[in-house]
C-alpha cells in the first residue's frame, strides 16, 4: 500500500499526465470525453458542465474563454490548487492539515456549487 511520499509522487505524476492530456485534446472537437448525464436527462447544466472545456482553455492561457464555459471552475481552481498543495505538503511531512478538513468548508463548497448551478440555469 502507498504511504506518505509515494502517494504524493503518484498523485503529482497522475496530475501531470492528466494536464498534458487535457492540453493536447480539445474537448470541443474530441468525441471521447463523456457527456454530462445530468444535462442529458434534465436539460440543465450541473456545476461541472463546461469544466473540461474551461480547463482546456485555461491551460492555453485563454482566461476569458475559460470563464465563458464555467466561471465557477475557473474561479475555484486556485482554491483547489492551494488546498491540494497544502494536503500534499502535509502528507509529505507526515502532518495533518486541519483547515481543509473542517466541516464548514465542505458545506460552503456544496452551497456555492448549488448556488452556481441555480444561477447559471436562470438564463437571465
Amino acid at each position: 500500500m502507498f504511504r506518505g511520499k509515494s502517494v504524493v509522487l503518484v498523485a503529482l505524476g497522475a496530475a501531470g499526465i492528466a494536464l498534458v492530456f487535457f492540453y493536447r485534446h480539445d474537448p470541443s472537437t474530441s468525441h471521447f470525453y463523456p457527456r454530462c448525464l445530468f444535462h442529458a436527462l434534465t436539460g440543465f447544466e450541473c456545476p461541472g458542465c463546461g469544466a473540461t472545456r474551461a480547463l482546456y482553455h485555461l491551460l492555453h492561457g485563454e482566461i476569458a474563454e475559460a470563464l465563458r464555459f464555467n466561471a465557477f471552475f475557473v474561479l475555484f481552481s486556485p482554491v483547489l490548487t492551494i488546498a491540494g498543495a497544502a494536503e500534499a505538503t502535509a502528507i509529505w511531512k507526515r502532518r495533518t492539515v486541519n483547515v481543509i478538513r473542517q466541516p464548514w468548508i465542505g458545506w460552503t463548497i456544496v452551497f456555492l456549487m448549488i448556488s452556481w448551478s441555480v444561477f447559471r440555469n436562470l438564463h437571465l
